[in-house]
């Protein structure tokens, strides 16, 4: 999973560290990339105009499950593994800086009965804008973005319900509709997936940074807080729902009827109506200079929303979440290397706002963790 907590942003160059930081013996260029958006805030407050590159990836699988979420779930489905590459240019204009971001997610899911095995790919297409105020010892900067996400469609061949297989080409359905037009044509029995799934969202978040120098020593204290509203439509198609024949949706199976079955698959799946999700988030951050070192940590938290949102089986809602992070970074005269690690307790709530709907509500009652590696680079 997911969202590297907020955009990899923002560089500076190092010759405006001699004039903020001197008395810290850093040479900073860029920040962005850290747990605190008021870290790389307060830098390029006091840097020229210039040109950004960031790139980072992040990833999570069993073998770097440390927290052991996997097992917490203890369930017949669980994540798998999930990996976001991301890409980000932003532009300084005085105390103007606006970016464009590009991420792709992939992740998937496994589970002890059919479908075995889901996966699917969404793209999020982000541009913001940055107003930056005071200096680095001392200032502050307001983000605002608008995320557009898509889910690319999603084919589900087979999937159990109360025991009953329904298909798809898989051997084991016990139910399967297939394509009569190919059949009379060609005389190939080809079956139709049961579920075509698909999903959309527009985000706007505006985050809110302040920063300060602790004294006269090396450590730079944080604050974000950003509210974010955003609306999500998962679309769910199946050739079962268009089914109307009374002696085929009475058929029974393995004491239930064809109809009841169908029923019963709708209700396990996200809602096909929109529905609004609104996230306050807040992090308090700290992060220390040591020569070309950056040590860096935070923890905050969010809290969700939901409006117009609808599960028929009353499943448990989650709408809080706790987030820790730690990072490291090196500096190089144009460039900065980092990697960050990070938990939540709930996880990846109020990060990636396409995660979470009735279907997979269940895998955000546990701790979660996932590790993130990347660069900048100031042009």
């Amino acid at each position: 999973m997911q969202v590297t907590e907020g955009l990899c942003l923002r560089q500076c160059r190092a010759e405006t560290t001699g004039r903020v930081f001197a008395a810290l013996g850093i040479s900073l260029m860029s920040l962005q990339a850290w747990s605190s958006n008021a870290l790389w805030s307060a830098y390029i407050a006091e840097n020229p105009s210039a040109l950004q590159l960031c790139a980072d990836y992040t990833y999570f699988d069993e073998q770097l499950d440390v927290i052991d979420y996997l097992d917490s779930l203890g369930s017949s489905s669980r994540p798998d593994e999930y990996e976001k590459p991301a890409l980000e240019l932003s532009y300084r204009l005085g105390d103007w800086r606006p970016f464009v971001a590009l991420s792709q997610v992939t992740g998937s899911a496994v589970r002890e009965r059919q479908p075995f095995k889901v996966e699917s790919t969404a793209d999020y297409r982000t541009l913001g804008v940055s107003r930056y105020f005071g200096e680095t010892s001392k200032g502050g900067a307001v983000t605002i973005a608008v995320t557009d996400i898509e889910q690319d469609s999603l084919d589900i061949d087979c999937y159990e319900r109360s025991g009953v297989v329904l298909g798809g080409s898989c051997e084991e359905a016990d139910f399967q509709l297939v394509d009569g037009d190919l059949l009379l044509e060609t005389g190939e029995s080809v079956a139709f997936p049961v579920l075509t799934s698909s999903a959309e969202a527009l985000s706007l978040k505006v985050t809110a940074d302040w920063w300060y120098r602790l004294s006269s020593t090396p450590l730079l204290i944080g604050h974000t807080l950003s509210l974010g509203a955003t609306e999500l439509d998962h679309t769910n198609n199946s050739p079962l729902y268009d089914l109307q024949s009374s002696f085929l949706l009475n058929t029974p199976f393995n004491g239930n009827t064809l109809g009841s079955l169908i029923e019963q698959l709708k209700q396990d799946l996200p809602q096909d109506d929109p529905w609004q999700e609104a996230v306050v988030s807040y992090d308090l951050s700290a992060s220390y200079f040591l020569s070309n070192w950056i040590l860096s940590g935070s923890l905050g938290g969010r809290y969700v929303e939901r409006f117009n949102y609808e599960d028929p089986l009353n499943r448990k809602q989650y709408n809080t979440n706790l987030r820790l992070s730690a990072e490291v970074g090196y500096q190089f005269k144009s460039a900065i290397v980092f990697a960050r690690g990070e938990a939540f307790s709930n996880y990846l709530l109020g990060v990636d706002p396409l995660a979470y709907n009735a279907k997979s509500s269940r895998f955000f009652e546990h701790p979660y963790g996932q590790v993130t590696a990347g660069f900048m680079l100031s042009f």
